[in-house]
């Protein structure tokens, strides 16, 4: 069982390297008036922890798997100065494997964050209207940001879910399908919501191949990859809030690498 606490310094590192300073996490006044008693720390940091926790476990599979498929609900909010817990727990059954991991909050007993990895079929890509690539030098420049304000070497998938969720949320074209609902609104990007409402991420699913749990060498180079954002589903209205479902998905060449798919709800957008 892995034991687990964070600061607002992990805060302040996880905004510098995504680009996400909601208040929620940074001023005590906009988290209670938003309902959080104290600050908490980002989803996607924490969920780095519980990633690199189940990819310990599953490891030893990869070279039975055609693909996998990480699946995660954020149930409440990671806590800052709390200590947690984080199980893990391997099932193999008819040749099916699955880790879970459950991400406890010692104090209540509550489950923060609830994950699992699952063997499943190789990853199909869906048709993609516009591409876009990071090239190999950009990602070595991502990786060492990514290395300098995480702290901690973790498997390439785990490095790429995080860069995808960065490109998703601060590209334009995650909000285009929100613009027609909330056209008063000047966000140009799921980050500029972020600064506007209260934005929770509930769900969190990655399907990736299991050629990314290896590690990142010293010194190895980086190949491009290419990767489109999906259209955004939006449910709900702008006076109650909305529920996005946004998508990313990267490949290199012709080998699928990883799908995402973010599921956000906002504060209402009203007025």
């Amino acid at each position: 069982m892995m034991s687990l606490s964070y600061s607002l310094e992990h805060a302040k590192r996880w905004a510098a390297f995504s680009g996400d300073y909601n208040p929620i996490h940074f001023d005590v006044n906009e988290a209670k008036r938003l309902g959080v008693d104290g600050l908490c720390v980002h989803g996607m940091r924490a969920l780095l922890d519980v990633k690199s926790a189940l990819s310990a476990a599953v490891e030893k599979h990869a070279s039975s798997l055609e693909g996998l498929v990480f699946s995660s609900r954020l149930r409440e909010p990671v806590m800052c100065e709390i200590p947690y817990e984080l199980p893990v727990k391997e099932v193999v059954r008819r040749e099916q494997m699955q880790v879970s991991g459950n991400l406890v909050n010692f104090q209540t007993q509550k489950t923060s964050i609830s994950s699992k990895i699952t063997g499943a079929n190789s990853l199909t890509l869906s048709p993609a209207a516009q591409v876009n690539t990071l090239e190999g030098e950009e990602l070595a420049v991502l990786y060492t940001q990514f290395l300098t304000h995480v702290g901690q070497v973790a498997p390439l998938w785990i490095f790429l879910d995080a860069i995808l969720f960065r490109q998703l949320v601060n590209a334009p074209a995650t909000l285009e399908t929100v613009h027609s609902i909330i056209p008063e609104h000047k966000a140009n990007s799921l980050r500029d919501v972020f600064s506007l409402v209260q934005v929770v991420q509930t769900h969190h699913d990655t399907h990736f191949s299991p050629r990314l749990l290896r590690q990142n060498e010293s010194g190895q180079r980086f190949d491009a990859i290419d990767y489109a954002i999906l259209p955004t589903l939006v449910m709900g209205n702008k006076h109650a809030g909305l529920v996005l479902v946004a998508g990313i998905q990267a490949w290199r060449v012709n080998e699928p690498l990883m799908s995402v798919t973010v599921t956000l709800k906002t504060g209402s957008l009203a007025g």
